[in-house]
């Protein structure tokens, strides 16, 4: 024997494989290109917050560590009820309960798609009597057939057919988890946001009882002054004018706390009954509140792209890419290989022992020969609504800068317009003082003096309002950026938003 001619003999079955290889990577290939990348389109973002485009801000956002989303950003604000009720309101909202049950339909329907890649094994049984007979006669003979099989089929994805209709369900999953995430956001701030109107509530109540106080013993006075003949008629009525005035305010104050109070519990998923028996839970009140945090200048503005409604319409893009593959696999045959393997037998008490074996191959090939254009449509509205994500990403996009600026807008406006009041408050107290003053020296009239009051407790109570304005433009700029920022540690590497194992275990 030569040497060299065992390795040309073994060589002819790899040179007649090489064909059936190509062509294989070629089908793999193609599978590959039916589906667009399903990238979200580039937008320009900008640097940083607060200084657009300049200089500066873009060498700040390069100095600063790389920012994360936190997911806690409400005990910013200082105050333990707070937390507790944001808390107690993502543990029992009706709203993201349903959010959270609907991630579980979506996990096992991801599970149940990314099974069809998978052989599967059936199995079957069957127990059957037959008669037969020849022609002409009355009898026949009887004849029992039992049996019983197990059959394996696999579909060949050579288009990518299973593979990218897993792709699509995957990113359905992943877009019901940040539509979780947007909930939980959502409820996080509202509920902060109920709280916050609750306590401005309260405080423009203790304003309004405070200053209905005031009026009272004024009242009194008022009337001792007139017994004794030092005031007239005119000025006592305007006092008790001024104090019936006031004292209208409280129920509607009141009312208004109320309907507060019944909101937030509905909120934070309370029942019936607690919502009647059980009062909301109060903190630090609204004046002494500490100012909540705002980003700095050189905060990256790729923190918005975080947010769960982006990653929603990310997720979306990339489910559309993947159902323009199963579309366009329509235009190549289904090829499936079934393997069975069973016994027969025509008595059941020696099936095991003496039962026929039966077995079988089979390869299925379905493809398309004529469908009057049914496939084509199929490929062509996959691939609108591919085009229609992209735009509802940017759309997305654009929004989510209109509420992060707003709400700077709304913050610093808030912030000016309280610097104002608080002055107006320090002199309407004087005004107040200086016309009491004339009123006991007999050099003005008593109506000066209830004309400041009113004012002042107009403006004290417009105060309160625009205190809960700054913080609500505070809370509406933590929901714009998808929660709140924290830096890394200097060369750490940002890991993105973590979710908390969304396939449940299931593996690519």
């Amino acid at each position: 024997m030569i040497r060299g001619d065992l390795p040309r003999r073994a060589a002819r079955p790899l040179v007649a494989a090489r064909p059936l290889v190509a062509v294989l990577a070629a089908a793999l290939m193609s599978a590959c290109a039916l589906a667009p990348a399903g990238d979200p389109p580039a937008i320009q973002t900008g640097a940083s917050w607060g200084e657009r485009g300049q200089a500066a801000a873009e060498a700040r956002a390069a100095e600063l560590p790389a920012a994360r989303v936190d997911g806690t950003w409400w005990r910013n604000f200082g105050d333990p009820a707070l937390t507790r009720l944001v808390e107690e309101a993502l543990v029992a909202n009706d709203d993201l309960l349903l959010a959270v049950e609907r991630v579980n339909e979506a996990r096992a329907l991801a599970r149940g798609t990314s099974a069809d890649r998978l052989p599967s094994l059936d199995g079957s049984g069957s127990a059957q009597r037959n008669q037969t007979s020849s022609f002409g006669s009355s009898g026949g003979q009887l004849a029992n057939t039992f049996s019983a099989s197990a059959a394996l089929s696999y579909e060949l994805d050579l288009w990518g057919r299973l593979s990218n209709a897993d792709r699509a369900q995957r990113a359905q999953l992943l877009q019901t988890v940040a539509n979780r995430d947007a909930v939980r956001l959502t409820v996080a701030a509202d509920t902060a946001n109920a709280y916050l109107q609750l306590r401005a509530l309260d405080l423009q109540l203790e304003i309004a009882r405070r200053t209905l106080s005031a009026r009272e013993q004024t009242l009194e006075l008022q009337q001792a002054q007139y017994e004794a003949g030092t005031i007239d008629a005119l000025d006592l009525a305007q006092a008790r004018s001024e104090r019936e005035s006031t004292r209208a305010r409280i129920p509607e104050l009141e009312g208004s706390r109320d309907q507060a109070a019944n909101a937030l519990g509905v909120l934070l998923g309370r029942t019936p009954a607690e919502l009647i028996g059980k009062d909301v839970e109060r903190g630090v009140a609204l004046d002494v509140l500490p100012d909540a945090p705002v980003p700095p200048l050189g905060l990256p503005s790729e923190l918005l792209l975080r947010r769960p409604d982006v990653a929603v319409a990310e997720q979306q893009i990339a489910a559309a890419a993947a159902n323009v593959g199963v579309a366009r696999a329509g235009y190549f045959p289904q090829i499936s290989l079934t393997a069975s393997a069973g016994r027969q037998s025509t008595q059941l008490s020696d099936f095991l022992s003496n039962g026929a074996g039966i077995w079988g191959l089979a390869l299925a090939l379905t493809g398309p020969i004529f469908d009057f254009g049914r496939t084509d449509a199929q490929v062509e509205a996959a691939k609108s609504r591919y085009e229609q994500t992209a735009i509802s990403y940017r759309q997305t996009v654009r929004t989510a800068f209109q509420d992060v600026l707003d709400a700077l807008a709304s913050r610093t406006a808030a912030m000016g317009q309280l610097e104002a009041q608080d002055a107006q408050v320090a002199e309407l107290q004087r005004t107040v003082e200086l016309a009491r003053l004339r009123y006991d020296a007999g050099y003005a009239a008593y109506l000066d003096v209830l004309d400041a009051e009113r004012t002042l407790l107009d403006v004290e109570l417009s105060r309160v309002t625009t205190r809960q304005n700054l913080y609500v433009a505070s809370v509406n700029l933590y929901k714009a950026l998808g929660g709140g920022w924290e830096g890394l540690p200097q060369g750490a590497e940002d890991p993105g938003p973590v979710l908390a194992d969304p396939y449940g275990g299931l593996k690519d």
